[in-house]
């Protein structure tokens, strides 16, 4: 359709090659990330779940079992939510939470994606008591975690989360919170901007989706009116579909990849 969006449309191009292809577990999960990273994320449900099939009892190089099969619950989770299937969500991410922090710590990137997840999950259940703990709890180590760091866009989201959080419990932290997030937001569009002047790569669909969350979240804080003062015009404009230049290029940013841990 002339009308569909071009990350979609570079989605389903994936798809198709992979559809061309000889049939790999590989092409499949490669398939799974692309349609997630571009919001596809009921066309990605099936790909994330054969991801986890096909890691589930996985053993690393000295024979240990590894935590590929967490990182996709943890992609699953995302288009999950993407969905609105916030208890789904819920029932995949405790799991892994639990055996992310036992193999390697509660402080690992990865479970504190996790946690974050599921915070916004129990949000999304209407049950901000239970999630205001978990959130605060991220936000606090997705800050201090040296793959994350307070200006990442996960931390962004987690902290606009405990801001909307704050404020339907009436907290008075909320809206210094949601303000530090917005201002955090606007320099990680001047720097994109000046990265992208500079000849640097254009800001992919993934992070204008997760630049979208995070002003939606505040706009429920510091415009709960409707009037849009939350919102950045940015966060929708056009985006890049081109892969970042390296693998921390992309963990820098927002987008899954191919999970590394073993």
């Amino acid at each position: 359709s002339p009308l569909e969006h071009p990350a979609r449309t570079l989605a389903r191009l994936t798809l198709c090659s992979c559809a061309n292809s000889p049939p790999t577990a590989m092409c499949d999960k490669a398939a799974g990330l692309e349609l997630l990273n571009n919001g596809a994320f009921s066309e990605a449900e099936p790909h994330l779940r054969f991801a986890i099939e096909q890691t589930t009892g996985q053993k690393n190089v000295h024979g240990l079992e590894n935590a590929e099969q967490f990182m996709w619950t943890r992609r699953l989770a995302e288009s999950l939510i993407g969905q609105r299937k916030f208890e789904e969500a819920t029932k995949c991410l405790k799991p892994a939470i639990k055996q992310l922090e036992i193999k390697y710590n509660p402080n690992d990137e990865d479970a504190l994606d996790c946690k974050y997840l599921l915070a916004e999950s129990l949000f999304g259940q209407g049950k901000k008591y239970d999630a205001g703990p978990i959130a605060n709890g991220a936000l606090e180590g997705l800050r201090g975690n040296l793959k994350r760091g307070p200006d990442h866009l996960t931390t962004l989201k987690c902290r606009a989360l405990c801001a909307l959080i704050d404020r339907q419990q009436l907290k008075s932290t909320a809206n210094d919170l949601a303000q530090s997030a917005l201002e955090a937001l606007e320099l990680f569009f001047e720097k994109a901007e000046i990265r992208e002047g500079a000849g640097g790569r254009k800001l992919t669909e993934c992070e204008h989706l997760a630049a979208q969350k995070v002003t939606g979240f505040l706009d429920q804080v510091l415009a709960p009116g409707g009037d849009g003062k939350a919102k950045d015009s940015r966060a929708g404009s056009k985006v890049s579909t081109c892969v970042p230049d390296s693998e921390y290029a992309a963990s820098d940013v927002c987008g899954s990849r191919l999970p590394s841990k073993a």
